[in-house]
């Protein structure tokens, strides 16, 4: 008989052959094709055999019953024609292409032999500007020749349909992210001559009149004050137009939940082009909600909430976010004040808030009472956000009979830098975040204090069906032991955003039976995902981590396993079952988006 460890050895070994097999497949489709009524095979064609299955007709129709004889001659007929075109796109325009229909098979073969022949390389660029940034008082040589420089497709580059239209689009978009919202392409040619296998290029752009802002015409303001408005705009009237300021505006009315959506505009009229009006359209939400809600998470199991929102508590557009929270491990109620942004300067667009919160958990054997006073100050840019705070806090900790009462007074800063592609569902990017922390000795605090904490997060797509995803984290507290520093200061991990294969913050310093918050931490994580479909996808994955009270009792715990991803409406969806290698058991695991 073998023991429950083997078994469940045995079991993820399998799991890990099987994911091995679909991810090395690079056909791999639960779909069964149905029967077809005739096969195409092409040969030659290389790495264009996957753009030629995908877009020939002839291949698109091969299971259609309703297909005569005759349309499929006639599928044969055009299909060279198809073949030359598809190439044309990646620059192979003097292809060889012979197809063959053989009715001896059943069913019928439709051969086609593929030759692409050599590839057309660019041998002339001439790129040219018109309107204000070449001509008048606007004219802007140095930015003119800054874009020639950054154009995309230099001579000796192989000439593709698809790098010709984006140089051109890369062109364009940055007059018209700046200074230049009317810019058009005037004129473009790229002159293929078949024989030398060459492409001549030739783009001329019209910059059009430089643009400046106005003064804000708000539209959909009814509930909340238009000072608030002014508060977060970052526009000052008379600056050139950009559509990074537009874009600035609108994130920081969305982000604070007083509006469903803001859109800033401007009227692209080159005869207008002074002092244009931003119009911001906006859709209010309501001034107070009550949410109720039930969740399950398989690190902190049922979960039951209440949410009261009022976004004009005390009728001084002030932001009232409070929380009531139950669940397997946590008992939580608080709530954070959001006050109006300011207008002031260098902090012009900072946000202030202060909040208090009370929790009790109880995780791996410590009960522990938590107090929480704060105040703090961000930033209003989330691409680059900064947070300046400071935090009153004080639990009572539970082991047993075990009784200890901690708390410190610290001053944090946390500067969080955001380069994704997609806010959401992101594919591509990090995000990196440090966090600094200090108390000094005195009336709270038993000695000098200080937190160090940093992450990164970074996601990339090395090809088409593939994303991997690589996480990082390090802190240490310095000055105090987790005898006198509250436990919202020291680190446990364990989990669904941490070292899978092990409980939720169960990794950490024994104590007295008990699993508690350590001084130092540090956790890596390594995963591959393969996409199956548009929506879903296979995981292999390798956590480690662990928390101690110095980096000399440091020792690294391991979790490996398989996983599946779904690509919801709501973000990413992932489905894990990893082996812990310490417990030598396995866990699964369910979470929703990233740990950013």
């Amino acid at each position: 008989m073998l023991s429950r460890s083997a078994r469940s050895t045995r079991t993820i070994v399998a799991l890990l052959c099987a994911l091995g097999v679909a991810l090395a497949s690079p056909d791999y489709s639960y779909a069964v094709e149905t029967a077809a009524r005739y096969v195409v095979e092409i040969n030659g064609a290389g790495r264009f055999r996957e753009l030629l299955e995908e877009h020939l007709e002839l291949r698109r129709h091969r299971s259609d019953p309703e297909l005569s004889d005759d349309g499929l001659e006639r599928l044969v007929n055009i299909s060279p024609e198809q073949v030359r075109a598809l190439l044309a796109t990646e620059g192979y325009f003097s292809p060889e292409v012979q197809v063959e229909l053989d009715r001896r098979m059943t069913p019928p073969v439709a051969r086609l032999q593929v030759d692409p022949g050599l590839p057309t390389r660019i041998a002339d660029v001439q790129i040219r500007f018109k309107g204000a940034i070449a001509d008048g008082a606007e004219a802007d040589v140095r930015r003119m020749e800054r874009l020639k420089r950054r154009w995309s497709l230099d001579p000796g580059e192989t000439f593709t349909q698809k790098s010709w239209t984006e140089a051109k689009n890369d062109l364009l978009k940055d007059l018209l992210n700046r200074d230049f919202p009317a810019a058009a392409i005037a004129f473009s040619e790229a002159r293929i001559d078949p024989e030398k296998r060459s492409a001549a290029l030739t783009v001329e752009v019209d910059s059009g009149p430089v643009f400046t802002f106005g003064e804000l015409d708000v539209q959909g303001l009814t509930r909340y004050s238009r000072e608030m408005i002014d508060r977060l705009n970052p526009i000052k009237p008379g600056e050139r137009y950009s559509q990074e300021k537009l874009n600035e505006l609108q994130t920081r009315l969305e982000e604070t939940g007083y509006f469903r959506s803001a859109f800033a505009t401007v009227d692209v009229d080159p005869a207008q082009a002074q002092n244009t009006p931003v119009r911001v359209d906006l859709a209010e939400n309501p001034r107070k909600r009550l949410s109720l809600g039930v969740g399950f998470s398989t690190d902190t199991g049922a979960r039951a909430q209440v949410k009261w929102l009022d976004r004009n508590f005390l009728m001084r557009d002030w932001r009232l976010e409070s929380e009531l929270r139950i669940d397997r491990e946590t008992r939580l109620l608080g709530g954070d004040v959001y006050l109006p942004a300011l207008r002031d300067g260098r902090l012009d667009g900072w946000q202030p808030a202060f909040g208090a919160h009370y929790e009790r958990t109880v995780t791996s054997g410590e009960i522990v009472n938590k107090m929480r006073l704060g105040a703090r100050i961000s930033s209003p840019n989330r691409v680059d956000e900064k947070t300046w705070g400071v935090s009153y806090l004080a639990d009572r900790q539970r082991i047993g009979d075990f009784v200890n009462n901690r708390q410190a007074l610290i001053a944090t800063f946390v500067y969080t830098r955001r380069r994704l592609d997609h806010p959401l569902t992101p594919r591509r990017g990090y995000v990196a975040s440090v966090e600094l922390g200090a108390g000094p000795s005195g009336l709270i605090n038993e000695t000098n204090l200080g937190r160090l904490l940093g992450r990164v997060t970074w996601l990339t797509q090395p090809a088409p069906r593939w994303r991997t995803v690589v996480r990082a984290q390090a802190g240490q507290v310095f000055g105090g032991t987790r005898q006198t520093v509250p436990a919202d200061l020291l680190f446990r991990t364990g989990g669904d955003q941490s070292v899978r294969g092990y409980g939720y913050n169960s990794l950490g310093v024994e104590q007295n039976g008990a699993i508690v918050g350590g001084t130092v931490t540090a956790i890596v994580s390594a995963e591959v995902v393969r996409r199956l479909t548009p929506d879903w996808g296979a995981a292999l994955f390798h956590d480690a981590g662990n928390a101690a009270d110095s980096w000399g009792d440091f020792r690294f715990r391991h979790g490996t396993g398989v996983g599946a991803r779904w690509r919801s409406p709501l973000g990413p969806v992932n489905i894990d079952l990893a082996y812990g290698h310490t417990t030598r058991e396995p866990r699964l695991h369910f979470s929703i988006g990233y740990g950013f």
